[in-house]
């Protein structure tokens, strides 16, 4: 039975709220239809999470366990399941667990008859900080797209409530993405496997181009600038940088702040990339932009790439000056004909022993 006006204000459900009563009962009578008791309700007005409950059952979804209970249900030794937790990336003993959750520990359990441990929990991390910033990018999307604009004309606590509910739902649709995402990229990762590696003398090592782009002047900006015009900036300078090393074939391994490293199978793609990058920012841009690329084996780990190729092109970009791609000699004979290049001097990098020639492409 749905319970009554005197019901609420005996759980003390109608006093201190920063709206009307009849919102306030229209949102109870909408939580009650929704199974809510009063405990609960009173629980999460005394919390100030009222509008939330809906959306975060729907996020907790399955049966709520304690570590105990769940380590139990798995069959695993207790230090197992920790250990995957944290390499989740979640505090072993202060993670609010559900019956979901027994299917990580049975997938890794899985895992263990194929690979060992170490690599399985390194796997584990890559996922875990992947799917981390997925949640905060979903987050920040419903906050900056849905609450805030919803906010401003001063909605009631239901409407907000029904908002969250279709955005929380929409998880399902999310998680449904990720997993035809993850088919898809795999078959890419494959496949750019296969073609890296065809001439490749030892199984660990792809031979490949790398590149850093990074922005001259970003640090300085940041103290002028507001973070929303920060944000404009690093996502837009981010945008362009997914679509263009996209377009190129390659693969966009990571962005650091204010940098961008990137990889290829041809060096000549890595050079166009480079080039359309400069020339999408624009020179009346507020920071200007600098590249280094490099060619050869690196260790493939974990998502990432390794080794003296990797911090050869790092640090040849660091010596860059605003509107300078400068490429190392193996570069320099790959993309010949295809992107002229003139002599930069040799250069004494930091970490190496000797100077290094390296080449300027032109623009």
């Amino acid at each position: 039975m749905t319970p009554s006006r005197d019901d609420y204000e005996a759980a003390g459900l109608l006093e201190r709220i920063a709206t009307s009563v009849e919102d306030r009962l229209a949102l109870l009578d909408w939580l009650g239809e929704r199974g809510f008791s009063l405990e609960e309700l009173a629980t999460a007005h005394a919390s100030g999470l009222m509008q939330t409950l809906v959306s975060d059952r729907i996020i907790s979804s399955g049966r709520v366990l304690t570590i105990d209970e769940a380590v139990a249900e798995s069959g695993v030794e207790l230090e197992v399941f920790r250990s995957v937790l944290r390499a989740s990336g979640f505090r072993p003993d202060a993670t609010v667990l559900s019956s979901d959750s027994l299917d990580l520990i049975r997938e890794f359990v899985n895992a263990r008859a194929l690979f060992s441990d170490a690599a399985v929990l390194h796997f584990v991390r890559v996922m875990g900080s992947s799917l981390s910033r997925i949640a905060e990018a979903a987050n920040s999307l419903f906050l900056l797209d849905i609450e805030t604009p919803i906010k401003t004309d001063q909605p009631s606590e239901l409407e907000l409530a029904r908002q969250g509910e279709l955005a929380t739902a929409s998880l399902d649709a999310v998680s449904r993405a990720i997993g035809a995402l993850f088919r898809l990229h795999t078959r890419e990762a494959i496949e750019r496997s296969r073609v890296a590696r065809r001439h490749a003398t030892e199984l660990d090592l792809v031979p490949m181009a790398v590149g850093f782009v990074d922005l001259v002047g970003f640090t300085p900006l940041t103290a002028a600038s507001s973070a929303r015009e920060l944000l404009d900036l690093v996502v837009g300078f981010e945008s362009q940088a997914y679509d263009i090393v996209n377009d190129h074939g390659g693969r966009l391994v990571k962005l650091i702040g204010d940098e961008v490293m990137f990889t290829t199978i041809d060096a000549i793609d890595a050079c166009a990339i480079a080039v359309e990058m400069f020339a999408a920012l624009g020179e009346s841009t507020a920071v200007t932009p600098r590249a280094g690329i490099a060619y050869g084996n690196m260790l493939a780990h974990g998502g990432d790439y390794y080794g003296p190729v990797v911090n050869l092109a790092s640090r040849v970009a660091d010596i860059a000056v605003p509107w300078e791609i400068l490429v190392t000699d193996e570069v320099a004979t790959r993309v010949a004909g295809t992107h002229p290049t003139d002599s930069a001097g040799r250069r004494l990098l930091k970490g190496f022993a000797h100077p290094v020639p390296l080449f300027e492409v032109r623009r």
